[in-house]
C-alpha cells in the first residue's frame, strides 16, 4: 500500500468535522533566545561570611531555568588549602527575596544538602568530565591542593523551587527577585595540610541565563491571563532542622508541620571530624544500628530499618527516597559504611504516589511533630542535620501581592 501527503490531507479533510478544520497562520509565532549575564552587586571580590546579591529584574522575557547557572571565580588563600569536593561547598545559605524585600525561599546549609545529593547521584565519570570539573569536583588522580590554589571559573545550577523547578520563569510577573548567596566559613568549605589557616576568595560573581524573548502577540496573551488570574508557580524545596542526639537509643522530635512533606534525609557528622580542619567537614558517619519514623502516630516503615553489617536495608530506603537515581561515587561499601569519614545518609520517601503533589500532610492536619526513633551501640558524638523536602506554591497577583502556600 502506498500513500502520499495529498491523499492523507484528502482523507483528513473528510474525517474531521468542519468545526475542527483550521488554517495555519501565514507567519508562525516566534521566540528569540539570548544569553544574558546578571552581575552581582558590590564586590568584585568576596570572602568567607560575605553575602552576595544578584538582582533578576522584571522584563518581558521568559527565563529558561534549565539553562541558568551561578558563575564565579574562586581560589584558596594558600597552596596548603583545598576546597572540599564540589564548589557548592562555599555556599552556606541561599535566600530568594521579592522586589519588596519579602523572603520567598530560604535554603540553609545548602552546601551540606548538595553534598549529600552529589554523593548519592554523581558518578565518578561525571566528576572526571569537563562539566564535573567546572562544578568543582576533583577528577581522578587530581592534586586537590594544586587545583584549589589556582584561580578557576566555576559554574553551578541553582537548586531552588523558583529557579530550578520551573522550565520557564516569566520574569515580568514576579516583579523582580533578588538571589542572595552567603559564603561559608573557610573551616567548613576547605581542608588544610601543614596546619594552614583555611580560607578562600570568590570574585566576578554573576548569574548567566538563557532568556526567551517573546513577540508582541505572546506578551499580550500572557498579560491578559495574568490580569485575570495572576501567576502560580509550583516547586519543591526543603526545611532544615538540628536534632539533639545525646543518648544512644533516642526518640527525637522534628517540628515541621507543613501540608506536603515529600521526603526526609538525616545526616550524621562526627564532631571530631567537624573540629579538624584537615578533614572534610561534609563527611558523614554510620554508627546507628537502626532507625524508624513516626508520622502522626503511624510508623514509617512498620518495623525498624537495620543499619548494621552492610546497611543494605538503609540503602534500599535511600534508593526509594531518590526515586532510583543512585549512581553516586560515594555509595561504595566502604564509604557508605564508614564509622566517621564516610557518606552514610538516612533517606525516607514520604510520598503516597508519583503524582505532582502527593506528600504527607498528617503533621499539619493533626498538629503533631514527626519523630525519628534511633538506636546505636555507641554513645553519640555527632551533629545530626535533618532535611525535610516539601512542596510549595507561589502565587503572584496583579496587585503585587505574593502568597506562598506550603
Amino acid at each position: 500500500m502506498s500513500s502520499t501527503n495529498a491523499q492523507f490531507s484528502q482523507v483528513l479533510s473528510k474525517t474531521l468535522p468542519p468545526e475542527m478544520s483550521f488554517n495555519l497562520p501565514k507567519e508562525s509565532v516566534y521566540a528569540e533566545r539570548q544569553t544574558v549575564q546578571f552581575t552581582a552587586q558590590g564586590g568584585p571580590k568576596f570572602a568567607p561570611g560575605n553575602s552576595i546579591s544578584v538582582l533578576l529584574p522584571p522584563r518581558d522575557d521568559m527565563m529558561d531555568t534549565h539553562c541558568t547557572f551561578l558563575q564565579f571565580s574562586a581560589k584558596t588563600t594558600d597552596a596548603n588549602v583545598a576546597f572540599c569536593d564540589g564548589i557548592f561547598s562555599v555556599i552556606d545559605r541561599v535566600r530568594i527575596y521579592s522586589a519588596s524585600g519579602a523572603l520567598l525561599e530560604e535554603l540553609p546549609y545548602y552546601n551540606l544538602r548538595q553534598r549529600i545529593e552529589a554523593d548519592v547521584t554523581v558518578p565518578q565519570y561525571l566528576k572526571d568530565s569537563c562539566l564535573g570539573v567546572a562544578q568543582g569536583y576533583f577528577a581522578s588522580g587530581a592534586d586537590k591542593f594544586a587545583v584549589s590554589s589556582g584561580l578557576h571559573r566555576y559554574m553551578l545550577p541553582i537548586k531552588s523551587a523558583l529557579l530550578a523547578n520551573q522550565k520557564h520563569l516569566p520574569m515580568k510577573y514576579t516583579g523582580g527577585i533578588r538571589v542572595e548567596f552567603t559564603l561559608a566559613p573557610g573551616s567548613d568549605a576547605c581542608i588544610v595540610k601543614n596546619n594552614a589557616i583555611p580560607g578562600y576568595t570568590v570574585k566576578d560573581v554573576c548569574i548567566v541565563s538563557d532568556l526567551i524573548k517573546l513577540n508582541d502577540q505572546q506578551i499580550a496573551v500572557m498579560d491578559a491571563a495574568f490580569k485575570k488570574q495572576g501567576l502560580k508557580l509550583f516547586g519543591t524545596t526543603y526545611n532544615h532542622h538540628f536534632l539533639n542526639y545525646l543518648v544512644p537509643n533516642s526518640t527525637l522530635n522534628i517540628s515541621d508541620r507543613l501540608a506536603s512533606q515529600k521526603d526526609i534525609l538525616l545526616s550524621f557528622r562526627d564532631n571530631a571530624v567537624l573540629n579538624d580542619n584537615a578533614k572534610d567537614s561534609f563527611l558523614r558517619a554510620k554508627t546507628i544500628t537502626s532507625y524508624q519514623f513516626s508520622v502522626a502516630g503511624r510508623l514509617f516503615p512498620q518495623r525498624p530499618i537495620r543499619c548494621d553489617d552492610y546497611a543494605s536495608e538503609a540503602f534500599v530506603e535511600l534508593t526509594n527516597a531518590f526515586h532510583g537515581h543512585i549512581i553516586g561515587a560515594g555509595l561504595t561499601v566502604d564509604k557508605f559504611n564508614a564509622p566517621a569519614e564516610g557518606t552514610f545518609v538516612v533517606g525516607r520517601d514520604l510520598e503516597s504516589s508519583r503524582t505532582v503533589v502527593s506528600g504527607d500532610k498528617s503533621c499539619k492536619s493533626q498538629a503533631v511533630d514527626m519523630q525519628v526513633i534511633l538506636t546505636s551501640s555507641v554513645a553519640p558524638n555527632q551533629r545530626v542535620d535533618a532535611f525535610i523536602g516539601i512542596d510549595v506554591v507561589y502565587e503572584f497577583l496583579p496587585t503585587g501581592e505574593i502568597n506562598i502556600y506550603k
